[in-house]
């Protein structure tokens, strides 16, 4: 009974984990700050994420600055987790901001999805791809660092 339990407790825990290195991630299917759906079914082979304002406008900053179509031309998606943001707040003043930028933000309004990805506070998280396999998490901090992680 004992062991049954501690691999109960192994097996949650486990589940709940976010993604590690080498491990498949599943499909995405996320809306971009204008609503409009983007099916993730194989990864870019650089996905950026940020969990926090701060980390955003960084990574924001530094895309709102290159030329159209930086991200698809060096194969990079950019993620912001704002599932801990108010209803209230993504919507009248959230979104009406991202859509000036001139570039696609996805975006997780689905907590339990956030959890699955790896963060540390105030850093954006670059993880690369070969499929849907992880091969890299990177923790960043600065914009020199993410040219550094997104150009080849």
């Amino acid at each position: 009974m004992k062991k049954a339990i501690m691999g109960l407790v192994l097996a949650v825990s486990v589940w709940g984990a976010p993604y590690s290195v080498g491990q498949s991630v599943t499909p995405l299917d996320l809306k971009d700050q204008f609503g409009k759906r983007h099916a993730l079914k194989v990864m870019p082979e650089k996905l950026i994420m940020a969990f926090e304002k701060g980390t955003g406008a960084m990574v924001n900053e530094y895309l709102s600055a290159q030329d159209k179509g930086y991200l698809v031309k060096n194969n990079a998606a950019f993620i912001a987790d704002i599932s801990q943001m108010p209803n209230f707040i993504t919507k009248a003043f959230a979104l009406p901001k991202m859509q000036k930028y001139p570039h696609t933000v996805l975006l997780i309004q689905d907590e339990e999805l956030g959890l699955k990805f790896p963060s540390e506070e105030e850093k954006v998280t670059v993880m690369t791809f070969k499929g849907n396999f992880l091969r890299s998490i990177r923790y960043i901090t600065s914009a020199a660092e993410l040219k550094q992680a997104i150009e080849p």
